[in-house]
């Protein structure tokens, strides 16, 4: 006997409405290029704000924080021995001397003690262009040889520079030094400074719940905060132009860091005041709109996707060991985000760390097969630099074998073919076995 059943069945799908369609378009574009992609449509759809040029009071929008890894919030910070900080040449070369040159002129006033004025040049060889400091306070103590108390003492002292906001370490520290000058450090105010991140994302009723406060309050508060300059040291910043300007910016921000998209280089639109919008026709206000959301959730969407790299490659960004294993579809998981989405983005994109600029797909690496499961896969870099450091102390009369590399990697959770660890070896340029014992 034949059954007839009715049933209901809930599927969800993607509208891919003209915000949406417009955004995806612009993930494949650099700063450079999206701001001549809305040149020609700012002249097309009208009823809009210059395409260049951030907005002096929409710094917020542009930054996202990144919290340093559980496991690293209790670990001391590592001092290098080239220096504060492991910098560069290029990085320190970097700093404009105009601001150098500022700050020096007022450290007599700034530091009485003649004996603190060692300690206060090491702050000054660690302060970035953006005014903030580029070094951690107890490798700034290592370097001037002196204890972390004395440093931060000297520190406070040195945060009296004009303009206020000089010699941050975070961005929250930054926004409180002009806070307290300008008598605006209310308790609520402190809340509302820690919580950045909800400010970020908009959400007033969690702050004003923070803060212990109304939402008017919280919203008082927020624009005080929005006319406050995050980078003080910036209107002294004349760097050299460079081949290729980056698209976002990576500095550190206490323990953890700071994402910005580049405020020189990351267009921002805005509906023009309201006489401009008489006598227009409804859809093109609609098109104007749309337009001004898709940017937004361009610059939302890179932020999120380079947030959660810097947060997984959080060791290799400050020194501290390879690349971790990281994938686009990792990536895709983590954000909540379609893994062409991630692909666009990683691959357009070019962030300066405080070492170098780079294309975000260099911060991605491969994982290798895995002998067991684990939360942390081992990713290529690993892999190559550890069989680097095996063959660097193998004995030159009996060197490894790529089947004895591969023995090796094993019990650390790689489960290498022999014919795998001779092409890592090739990567990696290492001479085979014989050539190995021919030069010993």
């Amino acid at each position: 006997m034949l059954e007839l059943g009715l049933g209901l069945k809930q599927r969800g799908q993607l509208a891919m409405t003209p915000v949406l369609r417009q955004a995806i378009g612009f993930l494949s574009l650099s700063n450079t290029e999206l701001s001549a992609r809305l040149a020609d449509l700012q002249a097309e759809v009208g009823l809009l704000a210059p395409a260049t040029g951030a907005e002096p009071e929409a710094w917020l929008g542009l930054m996202r924080q990144v919290a340093p890894p559980p496991e690293r919030r209790s670990r001391p910070p590592l001092v290098p021995q080239a220096g504060i900080s492991g910098l560069e040449a290029e990085r320190v070369a970097d700093g404009d001397p105009g601001l150098i040159a500022h700050v020096a002129a007022q450290l007599p006033l700034l530091v009485r003690d003649p004996g603190d004025r060692q300690i206060a040049q090491a702050f000054l060889r660690a302060l970035e262009p953006s005014g903030w400091l580029g070094a951690d306070l107890s490798e700034i103590a290592a370097e001037a040889r002196v204890t972390p108390d004395r440093a931060e003492r000297v520190l406070r002292q040195l945060q009296g520079a004009e303009p206020t906001g000089l010699f941050a370490r975070s961005l929250a520290e930054c926004l409180r030094l002009q806070a307290e000058e300008q008598g605006l450090l209310t308790p609520a105010f402190d809340r509302l400074l820690d919580n950045l991140r909800l400010l970020a994302t908009g959400d007033i009723d969690a702050l004003a719940l923070a803060c212990g406060c109304d939402a008017d309050t919280v919203q008082d508060m927020a624009r005080s905060l929005r006319r406050m300059n995050p980078k003080p040291g910036a209107a002294f910043s004349q760097a050299p132009a460079v081949a290729r300007a980056p698209d976002l910016i990576l500095r550190r921000d206490g323990e953890g860091w700071l994402v910005e998209l580049n405020a020189g280089t990351t267009p921002q639109l805005r509906l023009a005041a309201g006489p401009a919008q008489s006598g227009v026709a409804p859809g093109a206000l609609r098109e104007a709109k749309a337009l001004v959301q898709a940017l937004e959730r361009r610059h939302a969407t890179v932020l999120a996707i380079t947030a959660e790299i810097v947060s997984r490659q959080d060791a290799h960004l400050r020194g501290q060991g390879p690349l971790a294993a990281l994938t686009i579809n990792d990536l895709a998981t983590a954000t909540g985000l379609h893994r062409s989405t991630v692909s666009r983005v990683t691959a357009a994109l070019f962030l300066r760390t405080p070492r170098h600029t780079m294309c975000l797909r260099d911060l991605m690496c491969a994982p290798v097969p895995l002998a067991r499961q684990q939360e942390d896969p081992l990713s290529l870099q690993a892999v190559l630099e550890r069989m680097r450091a095996m063959v660097a102390a193998e004995d030159p009369a009996r060197p490894l074998s790529d089947s004895a590399i591969a023995a090796r990697l094993l019990p650390e959770g790689a489960a290498l073919a022999r014919r795998t660890v001779a092409k890592y070896r090739t990567l990696a340029g290492i001479p085979p076995r014989a050539k190995r014992r021919r030069g010993a």
